[in-house]
């Protein structure tokens, strides 16, 4: 997957830590709506429209939509549409569907997995290759992940290690806290912790600038590949329904 997919696709995976936003610290998540704005080598690229919601039957939808502006159509897709489907059962988050595709088809999606906990597979599709892989407690899907993240800060916990299927395979990531900072945003100036996710043996990383006043709202993130700032997002808006 090329770096600017990369970009669309984390854009829609940042939802989920907005949950406590513009209130008290909860230890539970709260509807929202949402809006990043994305940075591509110190230009604007685009947004992000993200959603969470509360079903009737008691799980929860994550719907998101990545807008490419102007020339950076060229580099990603113009629309990205994502939706996890999750439950919460003893403090543990188990996804059950997760579909993302670009809108190049009306008839297909990049990708469509189902999560059953009964057999312990993950099967689906996955850009037009078969997905069966087994399934294990803990494992997520790549925006559920960011509720798990979330339960671990709220629990006052130092989030340290998630397992996701991206795509067709299972990846592994280290989460690390690498320190503090003040940020100012249009919703005000709030000290935040800043967390790097990795894969094992990789210098690229992604950094989350996380509010603990907000429920652990994402400020800002970047993507950076050693030293070098890939791209960025910043929150423009955000409020809990």
């Amino acid at each position: 997957m090329s770096s600017a997919r990369r970009l669309a696709a984390l854009a829609l995976s940042l939802a989920p830590l907005l949950a406590g936003a513009l209130e008290a610290p909860s230890s539970e998540l709260k509807p929202f709506t949402a809006s990043f704005g994305i940075t591509w080598h110190g230009m604007s690229a685009g947004t992000a429209q993200l959603q969470l919601q509360r079903l009737e039957d008691g799980r929860w939808s994550y719907q998101s939509v990545s807008t490419a502006r102007g020339l950076f159509r060229l580099a990603m897709p113009a629309e990205l549409r994502s939706r996890s489907v999750f439950a919460i059962r003893e403090g543990r988050i188990l996804p059950d569907r997760f579909t993302a595709d670009d809108g190049a088809s009306s008839t297909s999606k990049d990708q469509d997995l189902r999560f059953d906990w009964n057999t312990q597979r993950v099967t689906g599709v996955a850009e037009k290759r078969r997905v069966d892989l087994p399934l294990k407690p803990g494992v997520l899907d790549t925006m559920s992940v960011q509720i798990a993240l979330m339960h671990e800060l709220l629990a006052g916990n130092t989030p340290r290690y998630f397992v996701i299927v991206d795509k067709g395979r299972i990846k592994d990531y280290n989460y690390t806290a690498v320190g503090e900072e003040k940020l100012v945003t249009p919703i005000g100036e709030y000290r935040t912790l800043v967390f790097r996710s990795t894969r094992p043996g990789s210098d690229t990383g992604t950094y989350f600038w996380c509010a603990p006043e907000l429920g652990y709202l994402p400020l800002k993130v970047e993507r950076r590949e050693g030293s070098k700032v890939q791209w960025s997002m910043a929150l423009q808006t955000a409020s809990t329904h």
